[in-house]
């Protein structure tokens, strides 16, 4: 079992992931009792048990990690401008990131941000990331009228939602 780090907050749902260290983070409301914890870690073993064979048998080279850069900001940028004109969206700036735990991100100043490990993904997933961001100019949360967006832009958005679940960790 990996090193296991619990911060408590006020907040509804548990989860867990792992840093760029190898510990395991999870994530709970203040309420809960280290005992429902330690339930959650031990009903997601499997879980925890392919993260982990994922991370040792990530999909990233090192040495072409400048090479993955340069083509996340020669593809990103025109794919985000294509699906932002065609849904009418407006954005101020891309960034292409270094992130290993997120894959993007939308500022309240309206800039956007994509790690440049989504090139590693398949266009359909790297594509959902992009509406996904792109939805987030509207609705800055993750309420039900931004998941209706994204399920008009994107009606299949939840299979490449369970494609990061299942492979993500192998690029990240």
């Amino acid at each position: 079992m990996p090193k296991i780090e619990i911060k408590k907050s006020f907040r509804k749902s548990l989860t867990m992931r792992f840093d760029r260290n190898g510990t395991l983070q999870v994530k709970a409301p203040i309420f809960m009792t280290n005992k429902q914890i330690q339930g959650f870690i031990d009903r997601n073993k499997s879980w925890i048990e392919k993260q982990k064979i994922a991370k040792q048998n990530s999909q990233i080279d090192p040495e072409k990690i400048p090479e993955y850069k340069k083509e996340a900001r020669e593809l990103i940028p025109p794919r985000v401008e294509q699906i932002a004109n065609k849904h009418g969206f407006s954005y101020n700036t891309i960034k292409i990131t270094s992130a290993q735990t997120r894959w993007g991100s939308c500022t309240s100043k309206k800039n956007l941000n994509f790690t440049y490990r989504l090139v590693l993904a398949p266009q359909e997933v790297m594509d959902y990331v992009i509406v996904h961001e792109l939805c987030h100019l509207r609705q800055m949360n993750h309420s039900k009228k931004f998941w209706n967006e994204v399920a008009t832009i994107m009606p299949d958005y939840k299979n490449q939602e369970l494609w990061l679940k299942k492979n993500g960790a192998s690029i990240s």
